[in-house]
C-alpha cells in the first residue's frame, strides 16, 4: 500500500468488502503494508468510481467518505484510519523496512498492535511472494511472505491478504495460493479468494481458522449477493 493509493477504486473495493464481513462480528485489523509513494505511474489515480453510477448502490457512506478525503486532497492511511471506516478495526501503519534484518522486528510489531484482532486483512503493493524476488531484494517490501501469514494464522487470526492478479494462466497463478496449505501450521486452515475486477484486476486470498469460518464465509455470500456482486467475483481453487 501507498499513500498516493488511498481513496483508489482498490480501497472503496476492500474497504467495502471489510465492512461487509465486519457485521459478523469478528474484530477486524489491516496491516496496510505501507511502502514510500512512487512516481513512475499514474497508479492511484482510478477515482472515477466516486461519480460513477455503476456504484451508486453498493456503499453510499463508504463512498461519500472516501471522496470527502480523495476532493480534499488528505489522501493517506492515517487519514482513513481516522474515519472510523471499519468500526473497532484497529491498525499497522509503519513502513516496511527495506531491509531484511528490520523486516522481522517490524513483524512482530504488527503481530503485537494487531493482537485484538479475529481476522486481519494484509495489504501488500503486490502481494504473495514470488520465487524471483527474495527476502533480500529490495521489491520484497511490496511482498507478504508466506512465514508472515503463517503467523498471524497461529497466533489466532483468519488472515485475508490483497494479490494483484499476474497475467499467468489461472490455473497456475491459483496454485501459489493453495501451496500455502501445504504448510504444515495451515494445517485444518480453509482457503477461499475473492476477485474484484474494476481498475485492474484484484484478488483477496482467505485463510480461515476454523472458528472464523462459518461467518466469514457468510459475509462473503453477503458480498455476492449485494450491490457488490457486479463487481466482486468467486475464486476456484
Amino acid at each position: 500500500m501507498q499513500n498516493r493509493y488511498a481513496g483508489d477504486v482498490g480501497d472503496f473495493g476492500k474497504l467495502g468488502l471489510l465492512r461487509v464481513l465486519a457485521k459478523s462480528g469478528l474484530k477486524v485489523g489491516i496491516n496496510w503494508y505501507l511502502t514510500e509513494d512512487e512516481d513512475h505511474n499514474n497508479d492511484g489515480k482510478h477515482i472515477a468510481y466516486l461519480t460513477n453510477p455503476m456504484y451508486d448502490a453498493c456503499d453510499p457512506e463508504l463512498r461519500g467518505k472516501l471522496g470527502y478525503m480523495v476532493y480534499g486532497e488528505q489522501r493517506s492511511v492515517q487519514t482513513m484510519e481516522k474515519m472510523n471506516l471499519i468500526p473497532g478495526c484497529v491498525y499497522f501503519n509503519l513502513v516496511v523496512p527495506s531491509s531484511v534484518k528490520e523486516r522481522p522486528a517490524w513483524h512482530q510489531q504488527a503481530l503485537l498492535q494487531l493482537s485484538r484482532a479475529d481476522m486481519v486483512f494484509l495489504d501488500p503493493d503486490n502481494g504473495l511472494e514470488v520465487k524471483s524476488t527474495s527476502p533480500a531484494n529490495p521489491k520484497s517490501i511490496k511482498y507478504v511472505f508466506h512465514p508472515e501469514i503463517i503467523d498471524y494464522y497461529a497466533a489466532g487470526h483468519s488472515v485475508i491478504f490483497y494479490n494483484h492478479r499476474s497475467h499467468e494462466p489461472d490455473e497456475k497463478y491459483l496454485s501459489r495460493f493453495s501451496s500455502l496449505l501445504a504448510h504444515e501450521q495451515l494445517a485444518g486452515a480453509t482457503l477461499l479468494g475473492l476477485r474484484f475486477s474494476r481498475g485492474s484486476t484484484r484478488d483477496y486470498i482467505f485463510v480461515l481458522r476454523p472458528e472464523h469460518t462459518d461467518a466469514i464465509r457468510c459475509g462473503m455470500e453477503n458480498i455476492l449477493r449485494s450491490s457488490w456482486a457486479e463487481h466482486f467475483g468467486r475464486l476456484v481453487f
